[in-house]
């Protein structure tokens, strides 16, 4: 990790180098600019004070080179905020090795109540998997990630073939990081796209019609030919004036229309700009995954290119936004009809293209979610693609909760070989029981979303986890955290007996009754898990669950975390053991805190 720490900052080193040579391009062109800005006017003056005509010819020339050196200016700051934003990349990237993940959305929003794991395992929210392994830039990508998270994949083929994909895009450092950005370019919303599924469905108010195809030819022409007649003193100027304002009216008639059309499409040059960078990205890039090259192709139809598509409606929505330039606007409509002419060219653009709109993001998606996994695999390079078992069959070894950091988490075993099995795992407050039931539930989450997992060896069978670790009561709904626990078995129960195949992780069972309640019930629960065929890991304090392996040993196991006393200071090793726990502290930490004799 540290050499890859050390990659990060020769990149930070090169990319401000970069950027310094840029800053000093900017401040000769700023000069040569203003110099020539001078020069236009000294050769504008002396031409109408001479009346030479080679002065014009100069002074045409100069404003040639200054509209070109206010092209190349606007380049060179692009590429500075580009530079910029390399720089950044690799800087949040060396925090994240330190466990600061801070700097990527932490997904809360995409938190479903009541989900199957992801708030028992801290999928979504601050310092969560979600935010560590985020690193989209685009609301496609980071909803598709979302989406990974909440709907894990159960089929083998579909798990390796993102294994295999994100295993190339670990390699291509460059390349992620030049598509990341190109998507902080412009900060984008979830929402910030939504406009384009509307628009795809707003009935058209120009295209196709064919007297429009004819007006949009046939009122620039008159309007110029009239301009024409009148610069030859063929007509009045009454007449030329009268042309333009008849354009202006019948122009006039729609712009209601218009403009809803306009509030909807208008102002997002910049964002689409961006896209059209990404997919130029995408489409230059030689992958040799198959996942990759399919993805790939979708951007691609008889020939052309999803970018040259893009850009084609950021050119007309470029056009139709300077109707906000009423000094623009005004001749432009009054000769071209020209909000008539953009909005004829928008629907004609999605009549053509619209139904491609939609899987040309959903590959940016895709991509995004990829490249995240790509990044986590290039971050953790002793993290390991788990192997897929053909039977169920759950095989760890030294696994490690992949939120904590590697040299202050101790690793530990779990191995199943059939179903129905459950591990009964006791254990002192403290000892390492909750935080192992979420190391087996977030490794296997990984596995089944593609992702290498923090272990030295996995082999796992896919199947849906559901757990209950975290059940609260809501005042809201009047429910007490008893009750919510009890719903949350039953759904768990109700799914089982649906022939649903759950890998379930339970913790402390019916926290919320008697002793004796709860023992008689917990027993009852586990035998019905077992009936049911689960398999799974149940952790608690009760000593007495542990006694069911002697007549259920073919489907129940115990195992343990213990926790030491030396020199008045309790020892926890997070070791997990065969057997029943022998030692609690409750007891001790009462006393070593004063609270009781």
């Amino acid at each position: 990790m540290e050499e890859i720490k050390v990659e990060y900052r020769q990149l930070i080193e090169q990319y401000s180098q970069e950027k310094a040579l840029v800053e000093k391009k900017i401040l000769w062109v700023s000069v040569l600019r203003l110099c020539v800005f001078i020069l236009i006017i000294l050769s504008g003056w002396f031409a109408f004070k001479m009346e030479q005509n080679i002065l014009w010819l100069v002074l045409i020339i100069l404003i040639i080179a200054f509209l070109f050196l206010m092209k190349h200016h606007a380049a060179l700051f692009n590429r500075k905020s580009f530079m910029s934003r390399l720089i950044q990349i690799n800087q949040e990237e060396i925090a994240a090795l330190d466990g600061d993940f801070s700097y990527f959305a932490s997904g809360f929003e995409f938190e479903i109540p009541n989900h199957d794991f992801s708030l028992d395992l801290d999928v979504f929210g601050q310092k969560s998997i979600f935010q560590m392994i985020n690193r989209t830039s685009t609301s496609y990508g980071i909803k598709k990630l979302a989406n990974w998270f909440n709907e894990p994949l159960l089929e083998k083929k579909e798990i390796l073939k993102r294994q295999s994909a994100a295993a190339e895009l670990a390699g291509l450092l460059n390349y992620r990081q030049y598509f990341r950005a190109n998507g902080l370019a412009v900060e984008e919303k979830t929402w910030e796209l939504d406009f384009l599924n509307e628009w795809q469905n707003q009935e058209n108010l120009f295209y196709p019609k064919s007297i429009f195809k004819f007006l949009l030819y046939f009122i620039p022409a008159i309007n110029l030919a009239a301009i024409l007649a009148y610069s030859f003193s063929f007509i009045s100027v009454q007449l030329l004036v009268l042309s333009l304002i008849l354009t202006l009216g019948f122009v006039g008639i729609y712009q209601k229309k218009i403009h809803t059309r306009h509030n909807l499409l208008g102002k997002r040059t910049a964002l689409l700009e961006k896209y059209i960078e990404i997919f130029k990205l995408v489409e230059s890039q030689i992958f040799n995954d198959e996942l990759l090259q399919d993805l790939q192709a979708q951007l691609k139809n008889n020939g052309k290119k999803a970018y040259d598509k893009i850009q084609g409606l950021s050119n007309i929505l470029s056009a139709l936004d300077t109707r906000l330039n009423v000094f623009v606007s005004i001749p432009l409509n009054a000769v071209f009809i020209w909000d008539i002419r953009q909005i004829y060219r928008m629907e004609r653009w999605k009549s053509m293209h619209a139904n491609e709109l939609n899987q040309w993001f959903e590959v940016i998606a895709n991509l995004e979610a990829l490249q995240s996994i790509g990044n986590l695999t290039y971050n953790h390079p002793h993290w390991i693609f788990p192997k897929i078992s053909e039977e169920e069959q759950w095989k760890f070894q030294k696994i490690k909760h992949p939120l904590m950091p590697s040299e202050q988490c101790v690793a530990n075993d779990f191995m199943v070989n059939k179903i129905p099995h459950l591990k009964v795992i006791t254990g002192a407050n403290m000892a390492g029981k909750s935080t192992f039931l979420r190391t087996i539930g977030s490794n296997l989450l990984l596995a089944m979303i593609g992702a290498p997992v923090h272990a030295e060896l996995m082999h796992f069978y896919p199947i849906q986890v559901m757990s209950s670790l975290r059940t609260t009561d809501s005042l809201a709904k009047s429910e007490s955290y008893f009750y919510a626990e009890i719903k949350r078995l039953q759904l768990i129960m109700d799914r089982l007996r649906s022939g649903e195949q759950l890998f379930v992780l339970l913790d402390e069972i019916l926290k919320g009754t008697n002793s004796k309640d709860k023992e008689e019930g917990s027993r009852a629960l586990l035998l019905q898990l077992i009936k049911l065929k689960a398999v799974g890991i149940i952790a608690t304090h009760d000593l007495s669950l542990g006694k069911m392996m002697e007549d259920n040993s073919e489907w129940i196991e115990n195992q343990c975390f213990e926790v030491g006393i030396s020199n008045e200071e309790l020892i926890f090793d997070y070791t997990i053991r065969p057997g029943i726990a022998q030692n609690m502290n409750a007891s001790f930490l009462l006393k070593k805190m004063g609270i009781v004799e």
